[in-house]
């Protein structure tokens, strides 16, 4: 078990003993990358600290659930995922796209299409490109791509089964090249 998820667990436990102070502990660690996650989600900066401040309300409620055995930021991230979809339904934020003419080899095209552009244009194109895309799927590759999470890690963040973790992957890549090369 890491330091982290030491500490994770004794201020959990502060939490369930009624030490309600002791939460600010996860909201001061765990606040920014939540945000990042439900705004790649919702694409908007209310929605997102709507959600962040919904699953932080939902991980405080839920704490006695919490058993130390994974990361606290695992957990609280599922939460966070979990509430940032919910809303994204919602609001109706996201569109999807229906027969298109997708290339065969679109996982090496989306490699090459990366290396070739010059890296602050390049992270503005991704950011354009996955604001387009449907929000599981734009999720599921910043995740494998950008945070450089294995298949399993998506899989407990997520809950998603590895299966549909891959076949969203998938279906993000083409998504990703059909957005990155329309004009």
């Amino acid at each position: 078990m890491s330091l982290g998820n030491e500490q994770d667990t004794y201020f959990a436990k502060q939490v369930v003993e009624g030490d309600k102070k002791a939460f600010s502990y996860f909201v001061k660690n765990y606040q920014q990358m939540a945000f990042a996650i439900a705004f790649k989600i919702l694409r908007d900066e209310d929605l997102a600290k709507d959600a962040v401040q919904n699953a932080f309300v939902n991980a405080f409620r839920r704490i006695k659930s919490y058993k130390g055995d994974a990361k606290f930021s695992t957990w609280l991230y599922r939460i966070t995922i979990n509430d940032a979809l919910k809303l994204a339904k919602k609001e109706r934020k996201y569109t999807s796209f229906l027969n298109m003419d997708i290339p065969e080899n679109t996982e090496a095209v989306f490699n090459e299409a990366v290396t070739k552009i010059a890296v602050n244009e390049s992270k503005r194109k991704v950011n354009d490109v996955l604001k387009r895309m449907k929000p599981k799927e734009a999720l599921v590759l910043q995740l494998f791509y950008l945070k450089e999470m294995s298949i399993s890690e998506i899989e407990e963040v997520t809950r998603l089964k590895k299966s549909n973790i891959k076949v969203l992957l998938h279906r993000a890549r083409k998504s990703f090249m059909y957005y990155f090369n329309k004009k």
